[in-house]
């Protein structure tokens, strides 16, 4: 029997490994501005392009990566591909930090280790979430319990940048803080080793006091419709004859997939967030090292301090935002309060994109805020997937998993390559274009603006719900 001391260890290593592999993932962001400075073959003329490359190879193999993580769920043990990516992840980290010791100047070297870390940090998500998932499942407050665990990659980058910070500091050199934060998930692995725990080789959904449990015969019975098992066997035979082929029929689902209501809306609405979402997470910290605030050249170890700012701020909006989910998500308000945070957010950036010549107080409250104001609706964003995959109901309860896994696949498909389209755009512009960064912002913000225009339809219906005489919660999740 799971007791509830056993979920919390199993949801504190959960948190801590995807936290650990955000801890990882940020220097990558934090030492551009260095490498364009002085390292090879980055301080060239197309340095800006080069990194872009390496941000949109790595997310690349890590979407790849994410459909072959899936599959392989089903057929190994998830704490096993937990801790192989920990220690494929640390490893590729701490090979790319040794480049600055063994003056490795190479672009293919850069490239090819970046290629590998994507596709190791892809073994983190998806048997983390089925693990969570599966100890989870009857949980009232599940949504806020799995909106929550986002706020892990934040608290990640903001020790990430504290990690980095010192460790330039101490020793510096920027190889230091790729060999330290690889460090540090690979210990994250070795902890998962000892407490992590191993899933039933089926990892069948638990039982609750509700759960009917059915005999043989009562399951045999429901799974041919009623039949007994000898009636199911008398069928005739032009009835197997005439099934569709495997290809065929997940041809005809992805298609079902496609019709149903709101799944191309999020599908392009997730593309835009995250491109508007990556770009901040990639470039912001070489922003930050470009600014001159009160007399004052922000520097390498200000820029991670910065950052982790930031990353405080998104970690905040993703509690409020599921917070907010938990309590309102039975009016189905999920596109209307994205759309209000999401103005939000355009606003602030406005301000926030012209405050550098002010008070270093001020503008670290304006990165504070964009944090929020970012990070909220992308959590929103996230939670809402969930919303419109629960929508799928078919008799057929084979169907019905078939579509829910096409469904969600579409969605965080289309999303994924938002995301490695992000980096590389604001790459474009900062190497090809004379506007800079005022243009980084303006993609940013236009980003946000089309995804939160998309839901429009769903604003409109949402509205129209609340104003009605009868505001049914069961109406509502029909329509969301």
């Amino acid at each position: 029997m799971v007791t509830r001391s056993y979920q919390v260890q199993v949801y504190s290593l959960a948190f801590l490994t995807y936290f650990g592999f955000y801890v990882s993932r940020e220097p990558y962001s934090l030492v551009k501005m260095t490498l364009l400075k002085t390292w090879a073959p980055f301080n060239g003329h197309d340095g800006w392009l080069l990194l872009g490359i390496l941000d949109t190879a790595s997310l690349a193999a890590y979407a790849m990566g994410i459909f072959v993580v899936g599959y392989l769920c089903e057929k190994f043990d998830c704490k096993h591909l937990v801790v192989f990516g920990c220690f494929a992840a640390g490893v590729t980290t701490i090979l790319y930090g040794m480049a600055n010791f063994w003056n490795i100047h190479s672009f293919w070297y850069f490239l090819i280790i970046r290629i590998v870390n994507g596709f190791s940090e892809s073994f983190g998500y998806p048997p983390l979430i089925k693990i969570l998932d599966y100890y989870f499942c009857h949980e009232v407050a599940r949504d806020f319990i799995m909106t929550a665990f986002g706020s892990c990659k934040f608290l990640g980058i903001v020790v990430g940048c504290v990690i980095s910070s010192f460790a330039m500091t101490t020793f510096e050199t920027w190889g230091t803080c790729f060999i330290v934060c690889g460090l540090v998930i690979i210990l994250v692995g070795m902890i998962d080793i000892v407490f992590m725990p191993n899933l039933p080789p089926d990892a069948l959904p638990l039982l609750d006091e509700t759960t009917p449990i059915l005999s043989n015969k009562e399951r045999g019975e429901q799974s041919s419709g009623g039949k007994s098992e000898v009636e199911t066997m008398e069928q005739p035979l032009s009835n197997i004859s005439d099934q569709d082929p495997e290809e065929a029929n997940n041809k005809e689902t992805f298609l079902e997939a496609l019709k149903l209501p709101g799944i191309i809306e999020y599908s392009v609405h997730l593309f835009f967030v995250k491109l508007s979402v990556y770009v901040l997470y990639y470039w912001i910290p070489t922003w930050f090292e470009s600014l001159t605030i009160q007399g004052v050249k922000i520097t390498y170890v200000l820029s991670c301090w910065f950052t982790a700012v930031w990353g405080l701020g998104g970690c905040i909006g993703t509690l409020t935002i599921g917070a907010a989910v938990f309590v309102t998500k039975v009016y189905g308000l999920f596109s209307t309060a994205f759309s209000i945070s999401a103005s939000l957010f355009i606003l602030v950036l406005y301000w926030y994109s012209d405050s550098s010549t002010s008070l270093i107080l001020i503008f670290l409250l304006m990165v504070l805020c964009v944090g929020i104001t970012q990070n909220g609706p992308y959590s929103l964003a996230s939670a809402c997937m969930p919303a419109v995959i629960n929508r799928i109901q078919t008799v057929d309860t084979a169907r019905n998993d078939k579509l829910v896994g096409m469904a969600t696949g579409i969605i965080d498909g289309t999303g994924s390559i938002g995301a490695i389209f992000g980096p590389l755009s604001g790459a474009i512009i900062l190497q090809y274009t004379t506007w800079g960064w005022s243009l980084v912002f303006l993609l940013v913000a236009l980003s946000m603006f089309i995804a939160a225009s998309i839901l429009s339809r769903q604003v409109c219906m949402e509205t129209m719900k609340c104003c009605s005489e009868d505001p049914s919660p069961q109406a509502n999740e029909d329509d969301l």
